[in-house]
């Protein structure tokens, strides 16, 4: 398992909304998940910007995951679309390892290990897959400092 510690910018972004889920791989490799990120490559075929999946918890202690591009403003953003602004924040950052063949599993098995051996402290706030590629992912996990 490794990771760093990074201070990410605040962000805002635009796409298409799953309601009540659980971060986790099983999550961001659903077919729901992968159908809607095919949706917004399909609608934004000349752009090779990474996609996002922001998940972003309720104060029922839910999460709602929000498949995105990230946008300068929201008014750039694609009219319809759902948008939500992230914070700037303390992140651990995942990256897979190798230790998985697939690296969405590759990257939450890192973040439970790191959680379950007290490495980091879950914050629980918005948390961040960025996928530059079908196999290059980076995985922003909110943490507590």
């Amino acid at each position: 398992m490794s990771y760093s510690i990074v201070v990410r910018s605040g962000g805002v972004y635009g796409g298409l909304v799953v309601p009540r889920v659980r971060p986790s791989f099983k999550v961001s490799n659903s077919e729901l998940i992968e159908f809607l990120r095919d949706r917004l490559r399909d609608r934004d075929e000349a752009d090779h910007r990474p996609l996002a999946t922001v998940y972003v918890p309720d104060p029922a202690g839910n999460y709602n995951v929000l498949v995105s591009y990230e946008y300068p403003t929201p008014d750039a953003a694609p009219v319809g679309d759902v948008l939500i602004r992230v914070p700037k924040g303390v992140y651990a950052r995942f990256q897979p390892n190798g230790d998985y063949h697939d690296p969405a599993e590759d990257v939450w098995a890192q973040v439970d290990d790191a959680t379950a051996s007290a490495e980091i402290t879950r914050a629980y706030r918005e948390e961040i897959e960025i996928w530059s590629g079908p196999t290059e992912l980076e995985l922003f996990i909110s943490i507590l400092v």
